[in-house]
């Protein structure tokens, strides 16, 4: 009895091992990760239009022309250029995500992984489609993997859904993969800021790099030695929330706040026009030779942003309240240095 429970305990230890054995070892059906688009490595460098669309319309859309890309709108709206460095991060992306795990196949559970159809009206998924003259890649893009890198997308035609290697960063509106700051300028590209309204001022660079205000008043000192150099600053690193025609009616005319005159070390001209309307802000550049692409726009701006653009000539001198509180302290500090201990 004792050699037959002896026996019957090897054989399932033997048993238990080869389970082991078979749960660890490689499985044939074992899925390898594999290329979303196989063929867009070879042929990423061809790509000359890219769209995202979502259940409220084209979020992007962006033609290459020539050796440019610029982001389109409605037909009869100007082109705008749109950040380089994003689109290329993104079109990188798409070239080397993989699919890491089939999901779901059924239609039905497909709002659980964010991939209804952009026609359905509460879709949160987007639509990418990238083409070049002969070629075109699709992908509907759904949630971000809850935890770590990683995102749901469908296949157009394949029923199967699929979790990948990567996060697909998309724009979060039609405005945030455009070029950004609005004008192409850098701070030592400006020769001059002038305010050409009833607060008049002017600023011009010495030949220190240093701007100096004209028509200093007499007994008066800047604020502090770089304050005229920080608006210069300010309108070269201007950046806008959205984008308008500069044709576009408003419902009422807006209040100007500001208008500046810029010259450039091209020796351009153009006057920089700050306006408010319902507690927005809003820029226009205007010159007379409308050719530039930041002069066929309304942008519309921060608060702080404006308030950086609408300075008096006093926002650049030192107060006399300031002056005098520094007297003051200094007085008191030789009043108590003489104080007896």
């Amino acid at each position: 009895m004792n050699k037959q429970v002896s026996v019957l305990a090897i054989f399932a230890i033997l048993a238990l091992g080869l389970g082991v054995w078979l749960s660890q070892s490689p499985s044939k059906d074992k899925f390898e990760a594999v290329l979303l688009f196989d063929d867009l490595q070879e042929l990423a460098n061809q790509v000359d239009n890219v769209e995202i669309r979502n259940a409220q319309g084209v979020l992007f859309s962006a033609k290459k022309l020539g050796d440019r890309w610029l982001a389109t709108f409605d037909p009869e709206q100007p082109v705008y250029p749109i950040s380089q460095d994003k689109l290329a991060e993104f079109v990188e992306t798409m070239m080397r995500v993989k699919l890491m795990e089939a999901k779901t196949s059924k239609p039905e559970n497909y709002i659980r992984l964010g991939l209804q159809s952009v026609d359905v009206d509460d879709s949160m998924s987007s639509l990418v489609t990238l083409k070049t003259s002969e070629n075109s890649w699709q992908v509907l893009v759904g949630n971000s993997v809850t935890l770590g890198e990683g995102q749901y997308i469908l296949k157009p035609g394949d029923p199967r859904s699929w979790r990948t290697d990567k996060t697909i960063h998309l724009p979060i509106d039609k405005y945030s993969w455009l070029k950004q700051p609005i004008l192409p300028y850098q701070a030592q590209d400006i020769s001059s800021v002038s305010r050409v309204d009833s607060s008049d001022w002017q600023i011009t660079r010495a030949v220190s790099g240093d701007f100096q205000l004209i028509n200093m008043p007499k007994d008066k000192q800047l604020e502090y030695p770089s304050i005229l150099n920080s608006i210069v600053s300010s309108l070269t690193s201007l950046d806008f929330e959205q984008l308008l025609p500069a044709d576009e009616v408003f419902n009422q005319p807006s209040k100007i706040l500001t208008q500046l005159e810029v010259s450039t070390a091209e020796q351009k001209i153009f006057q920089v026009v700050v306006s408010e309307l319902e507690d927005k802000h809003f820029v226009n550049f205007i010159s007379t030779a409308q050719t530039e692409y930041w002069q066929k726009w309304t942008y519309q701006v921060s608060n702080f942003s404006a308030q950086q653009l609408i300075k008096t000539i006093d926002d650049f001198l030192e107060q006399e309240n300031t002056i005098t509180n520094n007297s003051d302290t200094i007085s008191q500090t030789i009043d108590e240095g003489d104080s007896p201990n």
